[in-house]
């Protein structure tokens, strides 16, 4: 790797980190300033709005103060007599506080059409899938800072030894020059003392002696700079060696370091809980989906949501919680089969793309949540029992993303308001 393209990639390093950085940071500020105007409008909520910004404050290495806030925010939901007010002042929080966010605004528009629903549960739904998404971002941003700043730091260090070693170089030439001057005047010297020696001397012999000191002394300045200049020659042939070497390594710790970011970008991808494709990786796909289609045939969506989950955490704890998100996801997983799809969307959700038309989907659909009926998880000494619902909707090459979610979810809540494990379609 040249001196210019290992500077070259210096630079994108530490713009990568900076970029990453100011994301956090600003992710950071928003966050904090929408939980003060949520304390402020919302009394409720104030033991969770001081949690949640302490935990953010502090950067947590956990999550668990992200399921602590959504219990609060459910109970303050429930518990608010003025529902209407409630929900204006969270959906107002939300917009103001984290507008220009991107990758948020799907679940603020989510947010605010429950809002105008003054549906409670859908609120306190698409509240947790905000939060997790906030969080996902920020420790995914962090994540990369570190990496960036490790090597960052690692090949500054190793440039210093290539500036140390210029520097070397420079000076070598400088006293190269200046032994070759000191040369040139020694030797002019020592012809102009011969050619004066010579007018005077007339004797024959006492000639030949004086010639042989002076070609001597001549011999004597180029036999030491020859001598000099190969101790420094030497010498810089063992720095150009031991800095080629570490620029080998050095390479080799730049590649280390992309490979260790696409790992990361591939991990950011993956629900860490239970293995399964993440949010992320789902909404990739929806957008690739439409156009495939267009050539591939049909393909239906499934929105799926464990049945009472909250109810498994608060009673039984996060550790039971998460042994049946992680038991629910191996079955979905064992339901699909390529070019099918399957990821978990956030907290008790999960997301699947059958590519079958809607009546074949909902059969395959129904053999999975009779599977997971019969599933069994152990908490402690209980048994629990686990259920499963889902909205299923056709997928349209010719809708937007959105709006083939939008159709999946509305199904979904039919089927929770319907009585639960069960799988409801949207009308064709």
């Amino acid at each position: 790797m040249s001196d210019s393209d290992l500077r070259k990639t210096v630079i994108d390093l530490e713009r990568s980190l900076e970029r990453e950085r100011s994301v956090q940071d600003a992710t950071r500020r928003v966050a904090l300033r929408a939980l003060a105007v949520v304390s402020a409008k919302v009394p409720a909520l104030e033991g969770a709005v001081r949690d949640l910004s302490r935990a953010i404050e502090s950067d947590p290495g956990d999550t668990a103060w992200l399921d602590r806030l959504s219990g609060q925010l459910a109970d303050a939901v429930r518990s608010s007599d003025q529902r209407q007010d409630l929900a204006e002042g969270i959906l107002e929080v939300v917009r103001r506080g984290l507008h220009g966010f991107e990758f948020l605004d799907s679940e603020v528009d989510a947010l605010a059409r429950a809002a105008d629903r003054r549906d409670k549960a859908e609120i306190e739904r698409t509240l947790g899938r905000l939060f997790s998404v906030l969080h996902d971002k920020c420790q995914k941003a962090m994540t990369e800072r570190e990496e960036l700043t490790e090597v960052v730091g690692e090949i500054w260090h190793r440039l210093e030894d290539v500036d140390t070693a210029l520097s070397e170089d420079e000076a070598r030439s400088e006293r190269a020059r200046e032994s070759v001057s000191e040369l040139h005047a020694g030797i002019s010297g020592d012809v102009a003392q011969i050619k004066g020696r010579v007018v005077d001397i007339k004797d024959l012999p006492t000639l030949r002696t004086e010639v042989s000191r002076g070609l001597d002394r001549m011999v004597e300045r180029v036999t030491a700079f020859r001598n000099e200049q190969e101790s420094e020659l030497l010498a810089a042939l063992e720095r150009n060696q031991a800095l080629r070497s570490k620029g080998r390594s050095l390479e080799g710790q730049v590649q280390a370091l992309r490979t260790r970011l696409e790992q990361a970008r591939a991990e950011a991808t993956r629900d860490s809980l239970t293995g399964l494709p993440n949010r992320t990786a789902f909404e990739q796909r929806l957008q690739q989906l439409p156009a495939e289609l267009k050539q591939s045939g049909t393909a239906s969506l499934l929105v799926w949501d464990i049945d009472h989950f909250k109810v498994i955490n608060d009673e039984y704890g996060h550790t039971a919680g998460d042994k049946v998100l992680r038991a629910v996801a191996e079955i979905l997983a064992e339901g699909v089969r390529e070019p099918d799809f399957v990821a978990r969307y956030g907290g008790e959700e999960f997301v699947m793309i059958l590519h079958r038309e809607p009546a074949a989907a909902h059969e395959q659909a129904d053999a999975i949540r009779e599977a997971v009926d019969r599933l069994i998880v152990r908490a402690g000494k209980t048994r629990l029992n686990v259920t499963i619902s889902a909205g299923l909707a056709g997928i349209d090459p010719a809708a937007t993303p959105e709006m083939i979610f939008d159709a999946a979810d509305h199904a979904l809540l039919q089927a929770k308001k319907r009585g639960r494990d069960r799988i409801e379609r949207t009308r064709d």
